[in-house]
């Protein structure tokens, strides 16, 4: 009977926290932010203008972007499902 609770709980303990998909989501993350890095760096597009402060714009409205959404996944990720009963 421990064992059987014991293996519930920690199913539902991981099941709460969704550690691999917040891992798949922040390494993608991740890598589209290391993208933009690469891209402004080699000045190919969309940072290819020639004025270096108009590409430093770019470059944090995207970062901006791209971490926003990151927060939005987060908090979808820590809503309860839809149909759901949560018992007290």
């Amino acid at each position: 009977m421990g064992i059987t609770f014991s293996v519930g709980a920690a199913a539902g303990f991981t099941g709460y926290y969704k550690w691999r998909e917040r891992a798949f989501y922040l390494q993608q993350t991740a890598d589209d932010i290391e993208r933009h890095a690469t891209a402004f760096e080699l000045g190919i597009h969309p940072y290819d203008d020639p004025d270096e402060d108009v590409r430093l714009a770019k470059l944090a409205k995207e970062i901006e972007l791209l971490r926003a959404e990151q927060r939005k996944r987060e908090q979808q990720l820590d809503q309860p499902h839809e149909g759901s009963v949560d018992v007290v």
